[in-house]
């Protein structure tokens, strides 16, 4: 089962602060769009594995990025099960 989370954001400005970071850190991530099921504010996410869940707080909280909410997603399609895992 796929297991990964999205971090959404307030404006595109912040999203690519974080792609900066993330890259910086050599972290694997991807930029998409914003589910329609987490938010309808900017339309831009980035989805990374599961495994980076506590550095991608870690590095959220150090580098002062201003994102909107972390969630977990499991599954795929419509048998998804979104979890919040809320603001940083």
């Amino acid at each position: 089962m796929e297991k990964y989370i999205v971090i959404t954001f307030e404006s595109i400005n912040f999203a690519m602060q974080c792609e900066v970071v993330l890259k910086t850190e050599k972290i694997d991530y991807q930029i998409m769009p914003t589910p329609r099921e987490i938010t309808l504010s900017c339309g831009i996410s980035i989805r990374t594995s599961d495994k980076y869940l506590d550095k991608v707080i870690e590095l959220i909280k150090t580098k002062r990025i201003r994102n909107k909410d972390i969630y977990e997603i499991i599954g795929m399609g419509r048998q998804k099960t979104i979890n919040k895992k809320g603001l940083i």
